[in-house]
């Protein structure tokens, strides 16, 4: 399984509204600053743990930024929205 953003350009959005740079987002959540840019940028996955890192950096819970694919499948759903 995978974790993956929603919404890449809502993500930013919600940075600039927690008044974070990429640089202070990365410090907030307490990853590297590439790890965050990527994420940021739909380029890596955050990691379980990671990705509790960041709701709480951003004061977000998991579903709101945040879902899961099942790698095994071909198609990219939601959880929580398949038939």
């Amino acid at each position: 399984m995978k974790i993956m953003m929603k919404d890449l350009e809502d993500f930013n959005r919600l940075l600039i509204k927690n008044g974070l740079s990429k640089r202070g987002f990365g410090r907030k959540a307490n990853i590297c600053e590439a790890y965050a840019q990527q994420i940021s940028r739909g380029q890596r996955s955050p990691s379980p743990r990671v990705a509790k890192q960041i709701c709480d950096a951003l004061g977000v819970e998991f579903d709101d930024i945040f879902f899961i694919v099942d790698a095994r499948k071909s198609g990219q759903v939601p959880t929580g929205t398949e038939g």
